[in-house]
């Protein structure tokens, strides 16, 4: 059995964790087909599941991104609602200080000249300085407002396109969201269908084991039945020893191939072991279809000849020739 390992007990090993949302399973007569039908059904739910996460991961990173959007352009409103505020109040502050110093000012010239005493006192030069100087006030007033203005309508429409940046990104937002939480229900679904087929292939494959086992145990009750009937004098084993059965034609030529009838025997490279040369691996598998479970982990040049004929017909009846395959007894 050298190069050749057991395959048909070790397919609940096999189960592909992964399913498909659009996949219809449709019966088939057959289990072999089932199993096929319900890898692939898992092998495309787990291609539909990936996908699905990384534009959840996609979905996330936009959502942040639109949320610190969002908190960006809420700090910069108040911090131009401050400044609005601000310069609402340097123009009324401003705006009082220069209006208090005009008046001030054109009283105190009125007081000390008004101006048609000065015209008949003839001080005209005083008249004309007093009249610049509340011109200069007023053209200072006018000045400081319209800068003023200026500057606080410059905030406000800053403002307006700010809240209206604001709006969008909060769509924006909200669109985000909805998409992730479309894209979250979308992957728990996939999840429960990915669970419904896998249960289902977990069913098939214990299904298939289960027949395959019964077969493996009628097979080697059927040989020992034919060893018996073809034994002239019929003994009843030994407490705790195994009955030899009748090997087939096939297993006959096996055992001559591989070892020489050398049940003891053991490969050069130590892999393969016993008169059918089995690997521990495939022995280990085979045992319990024998109904020897006790063999498991038990070399198998050091089984008797009973032992090793009784498991070398359960992988028999489990896997036909396919363990041997390259022996000449295929041929």
């Amino acid at each position: 059995m050298q190069g050749r390992s057991f395959v048909g007990a070790a397919l609940l090993t096999t189960l592909v964790a992964s399913t498909s949302l659009t996949v219809v399973l449709a019966p088939r007569p057959a289990a072999a087909d089932q199993v096929s039908d319900l890898k692939a059904q898992a092998r495309e739910i787990s291609q539909e599941l990936v996908q699905e996460q990384l534009q959840i991961g996609a979905y996330q990173q936009q959502y942040s991104v639109a949320t610190e959007k969002v908190a960006a352009d809420a700090r910069t409103v108040v911090q131009i609602r401050q400044q609005i505020g601000g310069e609402k109040r340097r123009i009324d502050d401003e705006t009082r200080v220069v209006r208090n110093l005009a008046i001030v000012s054109y009283m105190d010239a009125g007081n000390e000249l008004s101006g048609s005493d000065a015209v008949f006192t003839g001080d005209m030069e005083r008249v004309e300085l007093a009249n610049e100087y509340i011109s200069l006030s007023a053209g200072n007033i006018d000045t400081a407002l319209d800068r003023l203005h200026a500057t606080q309508r410059t905030l406000e429409v800053h403002l307006a396109a700010l809240q209206q940046a604001q709006t969008e990104d909060r769509s924006q937002q909200a669109q985000q969201a909805s998409d992730l939480g479309r894209a979250v229900s979308t992957e728990q679904q996939m999840e429960s269908e990915q669970a419904r087929v896998t249960g289902q292939l977990a069913v098939v494959v214990a299904d298939q084991a289960a027949a395959r086992a019964a077969a493996a145990a009628a097979a080697v009750a059927a040989a020992r039945k034919a060893a018996a009937a073809a034994s002239s004098t019929v003994t009843a084993p030994a407490p705790g020893s195994v009955s030899d059965p009748v090997l087939n034609p096939y297993l006959q030529c096996v055992v001559q191939e591989e070892s020489g009838g050398n049940y003891a025997a053991v490969s050069p490279d130590g892999l393969y072991m016993g008169g059918f040369q089995f690997s521990q691996a495939t022995w280990n598998l085979a045992a319990p279809a024998a109904g020897l479970p006790g063999l498991v982990g038990v070399r198998p040049n050091v089984a008797s000849k009973a032992e090793q004929d009784t498991v070398a017909v359960a992988l028999y009846a489990l896997d036909g020739q396919r363990p041997w395959l390259g022996d000449r007894c295929n041929s």
